[in-house]
């Protein structure tokens, strides 16, 4: 298969989903979108990606799907809801999902699509707007070996690190385990400045300092220096963070797991959405739990 020759559809042209259509376009790949918002018609037709208001006529002319949608409900009513792909005629017949969604449903999906060969692919992706921008992404990668091998020149446009993690859902394995990971250094960063406050020590010596040792992270990093700055422009929106944390609470709860440090982050990561924060960067956790301390 010459995947260059093949049409890409996106449903998901948001923050993470435009920049990745903006990057295909730019190396020569046919990109559609299906979209509904008038508004981003105009910004997709500029970058040259051909823009289709009628999931008909859209699913008849695309080969491969990319979803980069929201949540676990948007992904299952686009796939196999009322007006779900499976109800169509011609569709594609492989499918990548960059959403972020709960891996027990991925698997569920990719064994409903199977039925109608159609492959599911889940690739989820971390590094924020910055690296889809850039490139750069790393993108975790469940489904079958031969379905990953076809569309790798695809997330080799996409990312930079890619790491075919195993069977369908191991991708959004991959994915919980990273939110779960970055939740809790936001988290221990937080703490560290709240604590660095009680002694009247300069935060951002504190992080000069950490930046140098075992503590230095990416997260310390970037999301540090947003703390200090109390700058939130957001490059992952608390909101879709708060979503993240909620699929791995509700991981754990479904596996009989009690992680604290998920219990932990996913209360306060809950409070930053519901207290007004729900749009700004994730890393505004900081303001949440400095305001119970």
């Amino acid at each position: 298969m010459n995947i260059n020759k093949k049409n890409i559809g996106f449903i998901g042209t948001g923050i993470i989903g435009y920049p990745m259509a903006k990057n295909l376009i730019r190396c020569k790949f046919s990109t559609f979108a299906y979209v509904r918002n008038k508004r981003k018609v105009k910004d997709l037709n500029n970058i040259g990606c051909h823009v289709i208001n009628k999931l008909d006529e859209f699913y008849h002319k695309i080969d491969i799907l990319i979803l980069a949608v929201s949540d676990t409900k948007d992904v299952k009513e686009i796939l196999v809801g009322k007006n779900g792909l499976v109800r169509f005629k011609n569709k594609p017949n492989i499918i990548i999902d960059m959403s972020t969604i709960c891996p027990i449903e991925t698997i569920s999906l990719s064994k409903k699509l199977a039925k109608q060969k159609i492959s599911l692919i889940d690739a989820p992706v971390s590094g924020g707007e910055i690296g889809a921008i850039k490139g750069n992404l790393s993108i975790m990668v469940g489904g079958k070996k031969e379905a990953v091998k076809k569309v790798m020149p695809i997330l080799k446009v996409l990312g930079e690190k890619i790491t075919h993690v195993g069977n369908s859902g191991s991708g959004q394995v991959a994915k919980a385990c990273n939110q779960l990971i970055v939740g809790q250094t936001i988290n221990a960063v937080s703490e560290a400045f709240i604590l660095a406050d009680k002694f009247n020590v300069n935060k951002k010596n504190i992080r000069e300092a950490l930046l140098g040792g075992f503590a230095n992270s990416k997260i310390l990093e970037v999301h540090g220096q947003r703390m200090l700055e109390n700058k939130y422009k957001p490059g992952f929106k608390t909101k879709l963070h708060a979503k993240d944390m909620r699929i791995v609470k509700n991981i754990t709860k479904k596996k009989k797991l009690n992680l604290s440090g998920v219990n932990i982050v996913h209360k306060f990561m809950q409070i930053t959405n519901k207290i007004g924060h729900g749009e700004k960067d994730s890393s505004a956790y900081y303001l949440s739990l400095k305001s119970k301390k």
